[in-house]
């Protein structure tokens, strides 16, 4: 009985202090909530705690000027991810399941990329969106974010490369071909990795500003990032309670996407993800 006791103590215990060390994560998620429901005069007179009563057209304000920049994001985001993983695992399975010539150098080329800060490649980058002449469209955010695949490549290729060969063997007895072996064996018993490297992708691109701040500078065209910065900025009255508004709009794919998504982004990473 004694031993039962101190097993559900120390269960509430590891939860109180799990939630002490959460505090100082979710509190400036708090702050910015409470701004947002705030008129200008309550956010002068109280602004770190709730005020009443809620105004809540700050968010009708800030969704107007964000909206278009939604849709952005989702056409360059989404397409650029899909392309990542298409390319990405294509690469990735020539590179683990067929032996050519300078196959090995490819791959330890593919790595040194890994080791190039992002930094340094956007002056390049710039003058290659500007020589191809696709500045100030989705395609100058597209491409590059899809030419990133480095990381995409090692994580499939670590799965693919461990694999049975007897599998592989048994397909091609069949009569299967490449194309075959590739979309109807790898492919479906790589979605646990396809979802879990989706979702990382998302997220590293989502709230990216420097590249967009570059390339984007066509309202029609601005991302998420990008137009949260304008209409902090760029207002004539600042208005706190629109700003936080606006910043949890943005905000809120990225929350439901690890919420939805945490058990399958979990489970592509122990089914091989980061294996090494």
């Amino acid at each position: 009985m004694t031993q039962k006791r101190f097993r559900w103590h120390n269960y509430y215990l590891s939860y109180i202090i799990l939630a002490a060390l959460a505090i100082p994560t979710l509190f400036p998620i708090f702050v910015m909530l409470v701004i947002s429901m705030k008129s200008y005069s309550q956010y002068a007179a109280n602004p770190m705690l709730p005020s009443f009563p809620l105004h809540l057209e700050n968010y009708q304000v800030a969704w107007e000027f964000m909206s278009r920049s939604y849709l952005n994001n989702i056409i360059i985001i989404g397409t650029s991810t899909i392309f990542i993983l298409l390319f990405g695992s294509l690469t990735a399975y020539a590179l683990a399941r067929y032996t050519f010539p300078g196959r090995q150098l490819i791959f330890y080329l593919i790595l040194a990329v890994l080791a190039i800060p992002s930094s340094v490649i956007l002056v390049p980058s710039f003058m290659l969106v500007v020589k191809l002449d696709i500045l100030n469209t989705m395609w100058a955010a597209i491409l590059p974010y899809t030419a990133h695949q480095s990381l995409v490549i090692l994580v499939f290729y670590t799965f693919f490369s461990g694999l049975p060969e007897e599998m592989f063997e048994s397909a091609r007895l069949d009569g299967a071909g490449h194309l075959a072996i590739y979309s109807k064996l790898v492919l479906p018993l790589s979605w646990p990795i396809i979802s879990a490297m989706g979702i990382f992708e998302v997220w590293l691109h989502w709230n990216d500003y420097a590249w967009p701040s570059l390339v984007l500078s066509n309202p029609e065209i601005r991302t998420v990032a990008l137009q949260l910065v304008t209409f902090i900025d760029g207002m004539n009255v600042p208005e706190p309670g629109q700003a936080m508004a606006a910043s949890v709009i943005a905000s809120i794919p990225l929350i439901l996407l690890f919420v939805f998504s945490m058990k399958t982004f979990i489970a592509g990473l122990t089914s091989g993800a980061v294996k090494m």
